[in-house]
């Protein structure tokens, strides 16, 4: 079970399978409902005012009214400690309201951050005076105008009632109070909580075992604005309303505990929230007296996430480049800032520093020359926040951060841009490869996607790619819909045919078990090479190897290989694209200029071409889509006999752009473009008599007219051209050279 979202768009994974139950093992406390009753739903003044630790300055008077039984006195007094206690007083600043996005900064920060970005200023604003009039964006795009009282009970969809109460859509008026000063924006917000508040208990479920208001996710997020509004110094807050956030932040410590404490360890986002949340309240509130237990297991979590949720290139393990990835790792940047801020585990704020910039490192490597994250598994496609960017940039002192962002996005670094020493990135631990040009917005890209299955954010794809060229996203992948309540979430967002790749009788592969095998990656500056393999198809008997080869900075082509075991079944290649896409020749060529011109050199494919909805390339907010364009090459299997495909994908700049691919022999392809003709071998599948002999994987020969002049080997000893030994290595590597005439 994962859930996240924001304030413009909410993705919740509540497959129901998944979060039908709420299990607790049987030494938790949680599965007592007495003791979940009159401790954590329903705290009475009692147990809340018996829960302190009444060492610290000012709170004497607390104890004797406590003691005395005069309640109100003791949270009127509690609230006189809180305005003046010394303590960090922080907020979260995002970057075009997007919770993915979260920032803690001091609240001078967050003023000095929107007099430079004033659309930050004028956004918050406008969603707090909607708020002022309780118009809500509750979930997703589900705005909700409120005649009276907010009803927090509202049907808002099954996984949007969970959205709505993670409250991330009263953001806005806290920020509002610290860019202007004006304290109707407090009242308003105290007059939202009281309500909830006095609704918490009685909220009806989406799920019939998943409770709104007492999960982790929700518990996880919900009270980081509960926390950012109550540091806000309000002259007239209520002895209610201290009394009432008391409580709900005693209770969410004593959920979360026990929710860490006994069920161990938990890959992935939610316990991540979670063990935050216990740590922040453990800081926030040292006065209860389980606050250092709180302390001592959100940390122990934290820190085995830390371990064993990244790989070691950077990628998050639940493989979701934006949605998952960047609320992960803002958590442990967020944990960073409350660990310096309030003066604990420095050596925990270390290991934090020194881990995290590889994840800085692998979302270069993924961003799209455009700038945007790609929309992979269940990641919405977006610009790349350039407010995450600039923290990063000076919180891992990378220059190359500020480089990319000057020529992708034109944000001058004052400086000669200093760029990633590396293009294109082999990344294996995190089953992604990307190869590109260089790091400009007209770069040649394709990220290729082969990763194992991690829960229920992994799409039913394997091999699957996306490409951009010369400044526009020319294949893509159907990404997530604007939430998880979306009616094509499963049925197409997910599916197989909604990726860039081969599928089989137009039915889901098998992707539990199943990841990219044999993986090779070989490059030189002129010619890359991935190949995989999978067997997600093997309940119909086919086996799957794609190989793909760029040709820099040119073109790629890719060659899959199908073996079946039976007669019958359907074999589709897809490409999915925001381009018009009409006949040109064997293939297709997209309308528009820049565009991609798709040849298959194999003949006896049939083709089809459809539509399909797909994380949007033309509005880049999160969570927008549109209707894409896609082509499929058909095929029927034969028994015992593998079947080859080869595509070329060749982007243009110029509408005369022209290119021709063939296949002159099994294993040779030939390329033709402009001046410039390559052949391209598989050694293993020559056939005698050609003019190539080598041990390479694959060999690149290029002629500009009739004479050959460069060749590129890879993963090989030696080459021989029309029987002359041309180039020898002693071990095997990959090369480029030139061909002596």
């Amino acid at each position: 079970m994962r859930v996240f979202n924001s304030l413009l768009f909410l993705f919740l994974t509540l497959p129901p399978l998944l979060v039908s139950r709420q299990v607790v093992s049987d030494s938790s406390r949680l599965g007592n409902p007495q003791y979940v009753d009159r401790h954590i739903q329903s705290i009475t003044d009692n147990d809340l005012l018996s829960a302190f630790v009444y060492d610290q300055a000012g709170l004497d008077g607390m104890r004797a009214f406590a003691a005395a039984g005069n309640v109100r006195a003791a949270y009127e007094t509690w609230g006189t400690y809180w305005a003046e206690k010394e303590q960090p007083r922080y907020a979260t600043q995002n970057f075009r309201m997007l919770l993915d996005t979260d920032l803690l900064m001091t609240h001078e920060d967050i003023r000095r951050h929107c007099a430079i970005y004033p659309e930050e200023r004028d956004s918050a604003l406008g969603r707090a005076e909607l708020l002022m009039r309780n118009i809500i964006r509750v979930w997703g795009d589900v705005v909700v105008r409120f005649d009276g009282p907010v009803d927090f009970n509202r049907d808002v969809g099954q996984s949007g009632k969970y959205g709505f109460h993670y409250w991330i859509w009263s953001r806005p008026l806290n920020s509002a109070y610290i860019l202007t000063g004006d304290e109707r924006y407090l009242a308003k917000f105290d007059e939202f909580f009281n309500r909830w508040y006095e609704q918490r208990n009685s909220i009806t479920r989406g799920f019939p075992e998943l409770d709104v208001v007492y999960y982790e996710l929700g518990l996880g997020i919900r009270n980081r604005m509960f926390l950012e509004h109550y540091f806000l110094p309000y002259r007239n807050r209520s002895w209610q309303t201290h009394e009432r956030m008391l409580k709900t932040m005693l209770a969410a410590g004593r959920w979360l505990y026990e929710l860490q404490k006994w069920e161990g360890y938990r890959s992935g986002n939610w316990q991540a929230h979670g063990s935050y949340m216990l740590v922040q309240l453990a800081l926030v509130f040292p006065e209860f007296r389980e606050s250092s237990e709180w302390l001592a297991m959100g940390l122990r979590r934290l820190r085995e996430h830390l371990r064993d949720d990244w790989f070691e290139d950077g990628g998050h393990s639940e493989r979701s480049p934006r949605n998952y990835t960047m609320a992960t790792y803002l958590i442990y940047r967020n944990l960073f800032y409350l660990l310096h801020a309030y003066q604990a585990n420095p050596e925990f704020a270390e290991a934090i520093r020194s881990t995290m910039g590889k994840t800085v490192d692998w979302w270069l490597t993924m961003i799209t020359p455009t700038g945007e994250i790609p929309a992979i598994n269940d990641s919405h496609r977006g610009l790349f926040p350039t407010l995450i960017l600039r923290d990063a940039a000076a919180f891992f002192h990378k220059p190359e951060v500020s480089g990319v962002m000057q020529n992708l996005f034109g944000i001058p670094s004052g400086a000669p841009p200093v760029l990633p020493s590396w293009t294109s990135r082999h990344m294996p631990a995190s089953g992604f490869t990307v190869m590109r040009t260089d790091w400009t917005k007209d770069a040649l890209y394709m990220n290729i996607n082969y990763g194992p299955w991690n829960g229920s954010h992994t799409h039913s794809d394997m091999l699957n790619f996306e490409l951009y060229a010369y400044g526009k996203a020319l294949a893509v992948d159907a990404g997530l819909g604007l939430t998880y309540d979306d009616p094509l979430y499963i049925p197409w967002y997910r599916s197989s045919r909604a990726h860039n790749m081969v599928v089989v009788n137009d039915q889901d592969m098998e992707r539990q078990t199943v990841k990219g095998e044999n993986v090779i990656w070989n490059a030189t500056p002129l010619l890359e090479y991935f190949s995989a393999d999978h067997q997600g198809y093997q309940r119909f008997g086919v086996s799957h190897r794609r190989q793909i080869l760029f040709v820099k900075p040119h073109y790629w082509l890719i060659v899959d290989s199908l073996a079946s075991k039976q007669v019958g079944d359907t074999l589709s290649w897809y490409l999915h694209s925001p381009e018009s896409l009409v006949p040109f020749g064997n293939g297709f060529r997209s309308t528009g200029t820049p565009g991609l011109v798709l040849l298959p050199a194999t003949k006896g494919w049939v083709t089809r071409r459809g539509t399909g909805m797909a994380a949007s390339t033309q509005n880049l907010t999160p969570g927008t889509t549109q209707e894409n364009n896609w082509i499929a090459f058909d095929r029927m299997t034969v028994p015992g006999a593998t079947q080859a495909l080869t595509v070329l994908l060749y982007p243009f700049q110029h509408p005369g752009d022209t290119s021709v691919c063939s296949t002159p022999s099994p294993g040779h392809v030939r390329v033709a473009t402009g001046h410039r003709t390559d052949d391209i071998l598989f050694p293993e599948r020559l056939r005698d008599g050609v003019e190539i002999e080598s041990d390479a994987n694959v060999v690149l020969i290029t002629r500009e007219g009739t004479l050959p002049i460069r060749f590129t080997v890879l993963h090989a000893t030696w080459l021989k051209f029309q029987g002359k030994t041309v180039w020898t290595s002693s071990s095997k590597t990959s090369a480029d050279g030139t061909i002596p005439q």
